[in-house]
């Protein structure tokens, strides 16, 4: 049975760009529990970002991609450049611009709101943070404004994001057999790096064939709620082996709660 896992220091953190104060959590007896909290500087403008040059702290799920530095002072200490724009940025909200990063300063009386739409720490708060974000794992979760729900509403959305990445582990499994399954879990608008629903269903169909068996593994799991809406971002380690293939990617599904089913929306590798 799959389990919600920190397998590093720190789960994931959240962003609350309207009072600019990040947010470090971890699990703790399998629920989410604030550690630790950094002001923070976010972009000029308010509101979600939309394109390139306008100011703002795009709002979403992002992962910090690798560690920079020796950058240009106004980086101060170093920087994690975010994967902004993500899979659905480019594909569904049409979003553009990049250089989304989590930096240093070297002002310590740098004035709020005054960043690009990087989010910018002291260089002391970055070396803290530094030691506690594990790259292309550690999710950062940027929202205008924190919601909570209760431990019964964890429990239960833990629960079913569960039983839903089984229940896509198995059907994957079984393709060879029935694809059929395995392609309802997917929604219409469904997106990846070579286009929509369509040649996804092409490209599975054409693969399968030449499938005599799959078997899937599964670790390092953490799945993270986008607070906008429904949408939920499963991370995971995915070894894959078949008769004439495998492959070990960190892999991540967008998934979100059409009616009563959960659907696939978009899937990447980082």
């Amino acid at each position: 049975m799959l389990e919600f896992k920190s397998y590093f220091r720190v789960s994931t953190f959240f962003l609350n760009f309207n009072s600019e104060i990040l947010y470090v959590v971890k699990m703790e007896n399998g629920f989410p529990v604030i550690v630790k909290k950094f002001h923070c500087i976010t972009g000029k403008r308010p509101g979600d970002k939309l394109g390139e040059g306008d100011l703002r702290t795009p709002e979403g799920i992002y992962f910090p991609m690798y560690w920079r530095e020796n950058l240009p002072p106004i980086y101060g200490l170093g920087a994690f450049p975010l994967n902004y724009p993500n899979l659905l940025d480019r594909k569904i909200l049409k979003r553009d611009g990049h250089g989304i990063w989590i930096h240093g300063t070297n002002n310590p009386h740098r004035p709020p709101h005054s960043s690009n739409g990087c989010i910018v720490l002291k260089n002391p708060d970055l070396r803290v943070l530094k030691n506690l974000i594990s790259t292309k794992r550690t999710p950062v979760v940027i929202v205008s404004e924190l919601s909570f729900s209760s431990k019964e509403e964890f429990i239960n959305e833990k629960k079913d994001l569960i039983n839903f990445i089984l229940k896509w582990k198995k059907a994957w499994e079984n393709s060879p057999k029935d694809i059929a399954t395995y392609l309802s879990l997917y929604d219409e608008r469904f997106v990846w790096k070579r286009g929509d629903i369509n040649s996804w269903i092409s490209y599975k169909k054409r693969i399968t064939k030449r499938k005599k068996w799959i078997k899937i593994d599964i670790s390092d799991l953490t799945i993270t709620k986008d607070e906008l809406g429904n949408l939920y971002v499963a991370r995971m380690i995915l070894r894959y082996k078949s008769n004439n293939y495998h492959s070990t990617t960190n892999k991540v599904l967008y998934i979100y709660k059409k009616g009563k089913q959960w659907k696939i929306l978009g899937e990447e590798n980082l």
